[in-house]
């Protein structure tokens, strides 16, 4: 038998490897080798890594399979959870469930191939392009592929907002190749996407900032510069909102703020610097935001002399 067996192989290429099929029956039947999905075999037992999933998820799919969704976006290294419940969206068809240490594989195969899911790997089917991107020798889609694609399965706005603003901000994708995928996606396109999007165009590049937009809109202020450059004695800051005739900025506050002492440090010289410059430096936690937008709001109209 030449050469050594890859960890993950099809049935089929087992037996091209000369690997006799009662041997792997055997192996199967006694558990000394895995088959999580039909005709894909791990050449060993217990749990898989996540790279043996990914794999095991290509082999299912295919030559023409890409890695999509979470799945590509985690290889991108944007911040994002494989599922952790089924997703039932467009294009899915077959049983798949939730395997008990680790999240769901998802991949994308032409329209027209009829794959079903199987197991933990969750097949979409897509009339775009895929691609011929590799990351880690993994055939994958690329970021704005997969986080558009990733934005039109949500079932809340934020986490459109949270995918959108998180390649945005890795520096992953640009807004031309983002705006470029979801016009491919024609009608299929969501509100919550286009907005998204939109807000993006404006330099809004978190989802803080979009939950303060709605504030600002829905007390009738007038549009600020958003992600504005503010020179300082200590250097450049960017606030997330600035009116700059008012000399007033806004700042929404995330969870992602103060994780440390030093963190909170230095955001409280950054405050002083900015405020240093004579600009009235308004801060918003994003909860706030999102319950008491009208207070807020109010807040603002006060420091505008509205």
């Amino acid at each position: 038998m030449p050469g050594a067996l890859p960890c993950v192989s099809h049935r089929t290429a087992l037996a091209e490897r000369g690997v006799d099929r009662n041997r792997i029956r055997r192996a199967l039947r006694t558990g000394r080798w895995l088959e999580p999905v039909p005709g894909v075999v791990v050449l060993h037992s217990g749990s898989l890594s996540r790279r043996e999933r990914h794999l095991v998820a290509l082999t299912w799919a295919g030559p023409a399979g890409r890695l999509s969704h979470t799945s590509a976006l985690w290889l991108h290294r944007a911040r994002v959870d494989e599922p952790r419940a089924a997703p039932r969206v467009a294009g899915v068809r077959g049983s798949y469930e939730e395997p008990e240490d680790a999240g769901l594989v998802e991949v994308s195969v032409p329209h027209g191939r009829h794959l079903k899911s199987a197991g933990f790997v969750v097949v979409h089917q897509s009339r775009r392009p895929l691609g011929d991107l590799t990351i880690a020798g993994l055939p994958v889609t690329g970021a704005a592929r997969a986080a558009v694609d990733v934005a039109v399965s949500a079932r809340r706005r934020q986490d459109v907002e949270h995918v959108v603003s998180d390649v945005l901000q890795k520096d992953l994708t640009d807004l031309s190749e983002l705006a470029g995928e979801t016009r491919a996606l024609g009608r299929r396109a969501t509100p919550w996407l286009r907005q998204t999007l939109t807000d993006a165009l404006r330099g809004m590049r978190s989802v803080g900032e979009a939950d303060l937009r709605r504030v600002v809109v829905a007390a009738g202020l007038p549009e600020p510069e958003w992600n504005a450059t503010i020179s300082t004695a200590l250097g450049d800051f960017h606030l997330d909102a600035y009116w700059r005739e008012q000399r007033v900025g806004a700042e929404a506050d995330g969870t992602q703020f103060h994780l440390s002492a030093q963190d909170w440090q230095a955001d409280l010289r950054r405050q002083n610097a900015v405020q240093g410059t004579g600009v009235r430096l308004m801060r918003f936690p994003v909860p706030r935001l999102r319950t008491d937008g009208l207070n807020c709001g109010r807040e603002l109209c006060t420091a505008l002399g509205l």
